[in-house]
């Protein structure tokens, strides 16, 4: 098959991700504070996917990210398509089929995620303290409501692997 039909499951998953965490986000607005929850999306894609599948899913949530956020526009498709593809080279490593590995990626790939706004959005800001007590909060109400949303984010993505009746293990994975 051209496209495996695990991507658009995926794809659907992290935009629905996406709109809950922009949901979230502008309802506590008022409070300045402020999720990045990009982590989880490109955590399932890169371990369960083909390689050309996984790019174009990749490339497909990065560009609904960029279009959705506020930021300069390729940032978070390049961003989350590099840190993709060091997991997608990695991923003999890592087991996909529990959530340990995808939560602890989902947690490096959300630190890279908020590691790359810092030189495109701020640099002007650099010298503030006021920036950096923003950023550190953001940091850690991201990861800590990561504890919470990945695991049940990768459960329902499994779930809808099982739903749709497509292939639950991981492609082009050496046999053991």
């Amino acid at each position: 098959m051209l496209i495996d039909p695990r991507v658009l499951i995926l794809l659907g998953a992290n935009a629905l991700l996406l709109h809950l965490c922009l949901m979230v986000n502008s309802s506590l607005a008022p409070f300045s504070l402020y999720f990045v929850l990009l982590g989880p999306m490109p955590v399932l894609p890169a371990l369960y996917l083909n390689q050309r599948s996984f790019f174009l899913c990749t490339v497909l949530t990065g560009l609904w990210v960029d279009a959705a956020l506020p930021t300069t526009f390729g940032l978070f498709t390049c961003t989350m398509l590099t840190l993709g593809t060091v997991i997608f080279g990695a991923r003999i490593r890592f087991r996909a089929e529990q959530n340990y590995h995808p939560i602890v990626l989902a947690h490096a790939v959300n630190l890279g995620c908020l590691i790359m706004l810092i030189p495109f959005e701020g640099l002007q800001y650099l010298s503030s303290t006021a920036f950096w007590i923003q950023l550190l909060i953001t940091c850690f109400a991201s990861h800590a409501a990561l504890l919470i949303i990945a695991p049940w984010f990768f459960n329902l993505e499994r779930l809808l692997f099982q739903l749709c009746n497509t292939d639950q293990d991981p492609d082009e994975l050496p046999l053991s």
